[in-house]
């Protein structure tokens, strides 16, 4: 019996499950094996199980780092090929894999060296290829760049916590030690339920992210986790996915003492063909409970229909709702185009009487093309995407309306820019067996508060009191321009659990009238690849 792997293993078999980690990454390659495959698979929502793909049986791993797909018979026996701890019979199979993130880093703005610390379990299980089971638990022990350390910082002062907790982008809150360093505990959890090819039900708690995009201007995994559960159909060409997603107001409001709750149901419908994908979205936001009432979860949400703002609007409540648009386009057997749309709220008859741009015109957009072994290098694929967004869009109202906003854990759900910014980005992702590098560069150009009494508009919590009714125009306020550029080479050491080395060179610039900031950081370590984290803003 190997050390590095514990196996029952009945002859021939293979068991595909396992939630498909998020990461740029592996996402990017499942990018390639869906265009390779030249199948019509709805692509839009992008926090998948294997399962799903499993079943329509149209995607064929060819490479090493395939492995990460699934739960499938390893090659090998060792620590360069499979999980650490793997148990499998004919209808079952359950895997344990360390999660390691350590290494060392330099900044010019800090002295020293940077040190971080995250370790943890990912535990995985599939049973007769319907049902699947994900846990991961991770402490962290980190410290970061100047610029990222600011803006924990702001946060902090601007809540004000007496418990004196960070909010760390993207993640948990975090207690500062000693050697400014941020200590906190992530956990992730799922089960997925597959009858047949045509039914999902599945709940856990994580992230989900809907677009073919880098960013999503619908929903993201730029906030930290959250309870859910998600349920799926598909029919014909259409895919229907709902959402019901449960979010906390940490820090700014409480009630009880406690972090406000509220929720929010999604409904996602998508039509595809080989060559076209088109989605629709709606969404709608409400308060569980308030100082004056405790509503809980409104079973009246629990409609199942697509476009249920006509169903608020009967209801006559304050609920925030939201409508969006995802599209995308095979325009070559390498390559595709997409886009989306999100639509907060639209007034354009008081646009059109005032001939000027009234406040509460609330809408985001994004066009993107992704292309395959471009420069005819295999494994070198490009992304170059925009993405606008007006002010205020994402927020919410004046007083207590404003905990309404499409926040969760005090964190955007959608951009780390939030709002009232235009953006480009160029991504180069590489890959060639165990291999891979990628190389970003980000251009943005965001208005910021000018000294105003009122929301400039890119505060999610700002609220819209006292700003004014006309005039309003992305980037307004005090022009900053971001800039953000890294390039990361790497080496995966097993691909089954994507622990690798790993380094990496960015340079990020914040440059306006009134502020000048620059930073060169490297790093080097020792790297599981499963989790996004967004610290390009």
């Amino acid at each position: 019996m190997s050390i590095c792997a514990l196996a029952f293993v009945s002859t021939g078999s293979i068991l595909h499950a396992q939630q498909i980690p998020l990461d740029q990454n592996v996402q990017n390659r499942l990018s390639e094996l869906l265009i390779d495959a030249d199948s019509a698979v709805f692509t839009g929502f992008r926090s998948q199980n294997w399962l799903e793909l499993d079943q329509l049986n149209i995607i064929h791993k060819s490479t090493l780092q395939d492995s990460v797909f699934g739960l499938g018979s390893a090659l090998k026996g060792d620590l360069l090929h499979t999980n650490m701890v793997r148990a499998a019979g004919k209808n079952s199979v359950f895997t344990l894999d360390p999660y390691l993130d350590a290494g060392l880093g330099k900044s010019n703005e800090k002295g020293g060296v940077l040190e971080n610390f995250s370790a943890g379990v990912n535990m995985q299980a599939a049973f007769h290829k319907k049902l699947s089971l994900n846990l991961g638990i991770i402490t962290n022990l980190n410290e970061y760049p100047a610029y990222l350390d600011s803006i924990i910082l702001a946060k902090y002062n601007r809540l004000n916590t007496a418990s004196g907790r960070y909010i760390i982008p993207g993640e948990n809150s975090a207690k500062l030690v000693k050697g400014n360093r941020f200590a906190y505990t992530n956990f992730n959890f799922n089960i997925t339920y597959t009858p047949n090819k045509y039914l999902l039900i599945a709940g856990g708690y994580g992230k989900n992210f809907i677009g073919d995009g880098y960013r999503s201007l619908l929903l993201s995994d730029n906030a930290n986790n959250y309870p859910y559960v998600r349920l799926q159909a598909r029919l014909w060409k259409l895919t229907y996915n709902v959402l019901y997603n449960h979010y906390t107001n940490n820090f700014w409001y409480e009630v009880d003492g406690k972090p406000q709750p509220k929720y929010s149901t999604i409904h996602y419908l998508g039509f595809n063909t080989k060559k076209l994908q088109v989605g629709l979205f709606d969404e709608v936001t409400w308060l569980a409970k308030d100082t004056n009432f405790h509503r809980g979860f409104d079973v009246q949400y629990l409609n199942p229909i697509i476009f249920m703002r006509p169903v608020e609007f009967t209801l006559g409540s304050p609920d925030n709702a939201m409508v969006g648009f995802n599209a995308k386009y095979k325009i070559y057997k390498k390559g595709f185009v997409y886009g989306q749309a999100a639509l907060d709220d639209i007034y354009l008859k008081k646009s059109l009487d005032a001939h000027s741009q009234f406040y509460g015109n609330k809408y985001a957009f994004q066009l993107g093309i992704w292309n395959k072994d471009i420069f005819n290098v295999q494994g070198l694929s490009h992304r170059f995407e925009w993405n606008s967004v007006r002010p205020y869009v994402y927020g919410h109202g004046v007083g207590d309306n404003i905990s309404l906003n499409y926040t969760h854990f005090y964190q955007s759900l959608t951009t780390p820019l939030a709002a009232n910014y235009n953006e480009v980005i160029s991504l180069f992702n590489y890959a060639s067996k165990r291999w891979y590098g990628s190389l970003e560069n980000l251009y943005a150009v965001r208005g910021e508060n000018r000294g105003v009494s009122y929301n400039n508009g890119e505060d999610l919590w700002g609220g819209e009191e006292g700003i004014p009714e006309y005039g309003t125009k992305t980037g307004q306020g005090i022009k900053t321009k971001y800039s953000y550029n890294q390039l990361i080479a790497g080496y995966i050491i097993n691909p089954a659990n994507r622990l690798g080395v790993q380094a990496s060179i960015a340079y990020r610039s914040r440059k306006s009238s009134i502020v000048s900031q620059s930073e060169l950081y490297f790093s080097f370590g020792i790297k599981t690849s499963l989790y996004n984290l967004y610290h390009d803003f």
